[in-house]
């Protein structure tokens, strides 16, 4: 039987980029399908390139086990999963289970046993302390209910020493990158997301919810304050994008 939720359109509190966690999750199992196309177009194929830096900042190595929250379709998990080899694991966790299906499915495709999707929330991670060697988020933690709560979950589960990245769309202060950003996620995005899926606002939710979330240098604050040392942070795609780094602390000797 098919479920009748995937027909509602997401409105509420598209204009502000706020919705409740389950909106969040009913939009992302409604757009799961065209999900991976629309991240191509958005970023004219930039994505790939970013989530092989997202796994590069981890420091990962074979044999390692990383957490790859809010995971989507597990195109990060993926790459983590080169990353650490046949001996290590990977763990990929999302709350909307149609985005979990399709990165399955890849995963199956490409016979990667070290990687496992689990449907999950990040507010509220279900592994013990210090359980990684490092977690990601890509392009998932501006759609967390707490930003605070979910970045010291993500600090809680990845042991001393371990990097927690962060790989996010943000809004360029000033420059033609802030012009471009403007004309491409207030414009084009909802544009072609409506040609895609005209029952949703999900691609009307996107801009607002980038212009609602706290810029690089806040961001790296808020992650400072969540308990990572050695917070740092790179600009991509010519200021659209930044790149967060930060790293548990070691316990005093």
């Amino acid at each position: 039987m098919s479920d009748p939720s995937a027909n509602l359109p997401v409105r509420y509190g598209a204009d502000e980029g706020t919705l409740p966690p389950e909106r969040v999750q009913e939009m992302f199992d409604r757009i799961a399908r065209p999900y991976d196309a629309m991240n191509r177009v958005m970023t004219a194929g930039l994505d790939r390139r970013w989530r092989k830096l997202a796994a590069d900042a981890t420091g990962v190595g074979a044999g390692a086990s990383v957490l790859d929250c809010c995971c989507g379709t597990a195109d990060l998990t993926l790459e983590l999963a080169r990353r650490v080899g046949p001996g290590g694991e990977v763990i990929g966790l999302d709350f909307a289970e149609r985005m979990l299906e399709r990165g399955r499915a890849k995963i199956a495709r490409k016979g990667t046993e070290q990687a496992t999707l689990l449907n999950g929330d990040a507010l509220s991670l279900p592994f013990p302390d210090d359980r990684f060697a490092a977690a990601t988020v890509a392009f998932g933690i501006r759609n967390v209910a707490d930003l605070d709560r979910g970045i010291a979950e993500l600090v809680r589960v990845v042991r001393p020493g371990g990097k927690v990245v962060c790989l996010e769309i943000t809004t360029p202060e000033r420059g033609v990158a802030a012009r471009f950003h403007r004309l491409w996620f207030d414009r084009m995005v909802p544009a072609a997301g409506r040609a895609i899926d005209s029952g949703s606002s999900a691609y009307t939710y996107l801009p607002a919810s980038v212009r609602r979330f706290p810029g690089p240098s806040a961001l790296a604050e808020r992650l400072y304050q969540g308990g990572l040392e050695d917070v740092r942070y790179r600009l991509l795609g010519g200021g659209i994008v930044a790149l967060h780094v930060g790293t548990v602390p070691r316990e005093a000797a």
